[in-house]
């Protein structure tokens, strides 16, 4: 119980009561995936960037606007059995706007963020493999990229520790269509914001 009550005093002593305007950059670690044809894949662990601008609503309220760079991970497929053997590597990227409405909680530090992005949505995927079957052997390798535009919404919640500083979690889904075939992405991230 004193642990939480310090936690308490430390966090609401750094309690900034100020204009929060302006610009900001932010950098997140996540946790991604990528749903297609029914089949979810984890990526590995991913990063993103972004860099935008508050406009004050009211004193409580703030727009957003940003642009993102989204490097949402990779995944690695290996298979081997006998002679035969399947290898597959994809990376999904991301680059697009996002627009945020952000509520501060009773006229504390601590606030809620619902977000809209949109822009593209980039699948780069490097295949080689050597199949049998009966007596013939197949053996292809290649890469290939795949982008189409998508549509993005989730929401933060976040905390500011100073003026300057901004620790943010959140989630996002988001839906693109790929050659007609639809990719579903799921992200979970945590970041810090710089706010100039």
């Amino acid at each position: 119980m004193k642990l939480l009550s310090f936690i308490s005093f430390i966090l609401f002593s750094f309690s900034v009561q100020a204009d929060k305007s302006g610009y900001y950059i932010t950098t997140n670690l996540e946790e991604s995936s990528v749903t297609f044809l029914g089949v979810q894949t984890d990526l590995d662990r991913g990063y993103n960037i972004k860099g935008g601008y508050d406009f004050p609503i009211s004193d409580t309220f703030y727009m957003s606007v940003e642009l993102e760079y989204n490097n949402m991970g990779s995944f690695d497929y290996d298979w081997k059995k006998d002679n035969e053997f399947a290898r597959s590597h994809i990376d999904a990227h991301f680059f697009g706007a996002n627009l945020k409405y952000r509520a501060y909680i009773l006229e504390s530090d601590f606030f809620i963020t619902s977000m809209f992005g949109y822009g593209y949505y980039y699948l780069d995927m490097d295949i080689d493999f050597y199949l049998e079957e009966g007596n013939k052997g197949f053996k292809g390798k290649g890469s290939q990229s795949r982008s189409a535009l998508g549509l993005s919404y989730g929401f933060e919640a976040g905390y500011d520790f100073t003026t300057h500083f901004t620790l943010t979690a959140g989630h996002n889904i988001a839906r693109a269509i790929m050659d007609g075939i639809g990719y579903d992405f799921g992200t979970t991230y945590l970041g810090l914001t710089y706010n100039f």
